[in-house]
């Protein structure tokens, strides 16, 4: 530990938050806003892989899937079921080292024991998790005078459930958790389960007495169903609302999961693109409520005299394909940015306010951040790299690409995808390859693989990815060899 004071740790991790190719509606959220003028904002940061438990194992350990086994979500296609209290994760260091640790919210790194069991204070339940149907959540609303939550269903989604009807939250659960959908609160925003998860970490930090300490912040949203409320809906007009480049993709040039994934959708919802465009402008509302909530916790500290020395990071897991990609929901197996890229944004000592930064960064990165900024060190292996050379002024060298993996959800696609400059390639183990400029092509519109007068760009691009998965021991697919130009 260093002489000086050591710094707090707020982490907040919303979830499946819509940005890439979103238009700067979704950059320009109250968390985000803040966090732009008084910390340090990553323009071009990826989770590690876009689905829930891989991408929050990361988080925890500084590790790619491959290393720590959170492959895919409940264990499917052979990997870990999940986390392990043995395993070692962040916090362990930190609590050696004398800070309180805490969690509060979505956990979903271990279906059969909730973050108490790995360590933590606070408060979380085993698995995904239901919120609304907590006793905890109960407590919340009779001691702040909140009635129950209910919302007025307004695209069913897949659900097949009435549009119109309404629905109590606290009593209903099987509506929750289906992958798209909306709805809007008729009862206060307060009854958001954003507001009672940042309510108990405030409540947390307040009841501390001087101790350092580590709090991550976990809300369920944003997630479809999209739920907005008053005071946030109508909050963005429609005329802000980007739906990506892609939406009208016969994606010809992809491979044919990502066919395979629109075609489902297309049949499970049969959407004209005003029903799309009014799902996003949901989703974007429900995160501009879920930021709203965490902005309550930098109050807490700014209150409290706090806010010197906590270091505050804000990400989500994993982006959202909303409305993108031909027009699908959720996620599936899409390496594409809508699912990769991810906010990231920091502020606290050591981090300079109001700059941008448009290098390559992971999710990964942020454990091995924390260890240097409280002045830690650990034998155990750290796939990251501190991000805290790019939270001054300094213009540093950094990594020469970004690796970011994928195994599949609900069916196994074993891929890899490799960031280099504005350039990215995706492989999977069919041999497949996707090539674009990310500069000229945001939305991938336009696969250069095939194009002969970038085979030395795409060798070059197989080259570092290549090099990356042997350095970290990623064994798991084989990368195709091209013949000379």
């Amino acid at each position: 530990m260093t002489g000086r004071q050591s710094p707090n740790i707020v982490w907040l991790v919303a979830d499946h938050q819509p940005l890439a190719n979103r238009g700067p509606v979704a950059s320009s959220l109250a968390l985000q806003s803040r966090l732009a003028r008084e910390g340090t904002c990553f323009d071009r940061a990826y989770t590690v892989l876009p689905i829930c438990s891989p991408a929050r194992a990361t988080m925890l350990t500084g590790l790619y899937p491959h290393a720590h086994g959170l492959t895919e979500n409940d264990g499917r296609f052979g990997g870990r079921e999940g986390l392990d209290p043995t395993d070692w994760m962040i916090h362990h260091s930190l609590q050696e080292a004398g800070y309180r640790c805490a969690w509060f919210g979505k956990w979903h790194v271990d279906n059969h024991r909730a973050a108490d069991a790995f360590g933590f204070e606070g408060w979380s339940v085993p698995g995904y998790g239901y919120p609304y149907g907590e006793p905890a959540y109960r407590d919340y609303l009779e001691r702040h005078g909140l009635p129950d939550p209910v919302a007025t269903i307004e695209l069913a989604g897949e659900t097949g459930a009435t549009a119109g009807a309404n629905c109590n939250l606290a009593e209903v659960d099987d509506w929750f958790a289906y992958e798209s959908g909306s709805a809007v609160l008729r009862s206060p925003a307060e009854t958001h389960e954003a507001f009672f998860v940042s309510s108990l970490a405030r409540d947390w930090i307040e009841s501390l007495a001087g101790e350092p300490f580590f709090v991550r912040v976990d809300p369920w949203g944003p997630h479809p169903p999209y739920i907005t409320a008053p005071g946030f809906d109508g909050m963005i007009p429609d005329r802000d609302v980007v739906l990506p480049g892609n939406f009208g993709s016969d994606l010809a040039h992809r491979p044919q999961h990502h066919r395979d994934y629109r075609d489902g959708w297309q049949r499970a919802l049969d959407l004209n693109e005003a029903c799309w465009r009014l799902m996003a402008r949901r989703a974007l509302e429900q995160a501009a409520l879920v930021e709203t909530a965490l902005n309550g916790v930098l109050d807490t500290l700014d209150r409290l005299g706090l806010a010197e020395n906590t270091l505050v990071i804000f990400n989500t897991d994993h982006g959202d394909a909303l409305a993108s990609n031909g027009g699908v929901a959720n996620k599936g197996g899409l390496m594409v940015e809508e699912t990769q890229r991810i906010p990231l944004a920091l502020r606290g000592p050591g981090v300079a306010a109001g700059l941008r930064r448009d290098t390559l960064v992971s999710s990964m990165d942020l454990p091995a951040t924390i260890l240097e900024a409280v002045g830690l060190q650990t034998d155990h292996p750290l796939h990251g790299q501190s991000l805290r050379p790019l939270l001054g002024s300094g213009e540093l060298y950094w990594r020469d690409g970004l690796m970011t993996q994928h195994y599949g959800l609900h069916e196994p696609i074993l891929q890899r995808a490799w960031h280099q400059d504005s350039w990215k390639l995706v492989v999977q183990e069919d041999g497949f390859i996707e090539l674009y400029d990310l500069e000229t092509d945001p939305a991938e519109c336009c696969n250069l693989a095939a194009e002969p007068e970038h085979n030395a760009r795409l060798s070059h691009m197989l080259e570092g990815l290549q090099t990356t998965m042997q350095n970290c021991g990623d064994h798991a697919l084989s990368l195709p060899r091209l013949g000379p130009a």
